[in-house]
């Protein structure tokens, strides 16, 4: 779904930076507490901000009542645990790089490395939760890696752009450009620019007015999707995504500029 030669450009920083903040979560930024053993023996044990580790650990037995234990301990302290065994975690490093092809999909390879971390039960341990969902950089969706192929495939047509929209008060807080080719895979990944947008005028005018500057450097916009800054915190959150939306449409906090038969559909109270 994502070309391996994706066009990023013009992203403006103030947008990018907003968006990352809402849809991203680093295991780099989360405080931690790391295990790194080989056959038992500690190599390493340490606080992601120096502080002191509850629980003294002499050898790594059970890696997982290890982790649950030094999450208990140290909770007030730490967002996560992690235990590795060496010599799991070098292999595991190994195996998914070496399964990188020029020819297939960017997001494929990423997911592939983040379900071979399950392939590692004993070698890669993570408290509270598990591996797949804590570590590397996590997309604060909602929605599996599945659902969004099958919701691109159900309402963006081949050949189109898709723009999402957040407004913070009167403020476009941040948006996001997509540009997909004949195969429905992501070729274009921008931002708007304020700076070419008005900034007084009803939302609505405003949304009508980003999908029409959009139009004129890209493909047609197929699906514009528009909303308040506390209403997508709450989307995002939801697990029933059409429900959400049609939701959202409801109370009138959702401005589709343009939607598909097909999502029109799927949103309609």
């Amino acid at each position: 779904m994502l070309h391996q030669d994706v066009l990023m450009k013009d992203i403006d920083v103030d947008h990018w930076r907003n968006l990352q903040a809402l849809l991203l979560d680093s295991a780099k930024g989360r405080r931690r507490i790391v295990v790194i053993h080989e056959d038992g023996e500690v190599l390493k044990l340490v606080h992601s901000d120096r502080l002191p580790v509850l629980g003294a650990v002499s050898r790594v037995g059970d890696p997982h009542a290890l982790a649950d234990q030094l999450y208990r301990d140290n909770q007030e302290s730490v967002d996560f645990v992690a235990v590795f065994e060496r010599r799991a975690f070098d292999e595991y490093f190994g195996r998914f790089q070496a399964t990188w092809s020029p020819e297939e999909d960017l997001d494929e390879f990423v997911h592939r490395s983040y379900a071979l971390l399950e392939e590692y039960p004993q070698g890669i341990v993570t408290r509270p939760e598990p591996p797949r969902s804590t570590l590397g950089l996590q997309w604060r969706l909602g929605s599996s890696y599945e659902d969004v192929k099958d919701a691109v495939h159900k309402f963006v047509p081949a050949d189109s752009t898709v723009v999402f929209g957040i407004f913070d008060g009167d403020e476009l807080w941040a948006s996001l450009v997509l540009g997909f080719d004949a195969d429905r895979r992501v070729d274009v990944v921008t931002t708007a620019d304020p700076s070419e947008l008005e900034k007084s005028g009803s939302l609505e005018d405003r949304a009508r007015e980003l999908v029409s500057w959009v139009e004129q450097r890209h493909r047609p916009c197929s699906v514009a999707l528009f909303t308040k800054l506390g209403e997508a915190r709450s989307f995002l959150l939801a697990g029933d995504k059409g429900a959400a939306l049609r939701d959202l449409a409801t109370r009138g906090e959702l401005i589709a500029c343009r939607a598909p038969a097909a999502l029109q559909e799927a949103v309609a109270p």
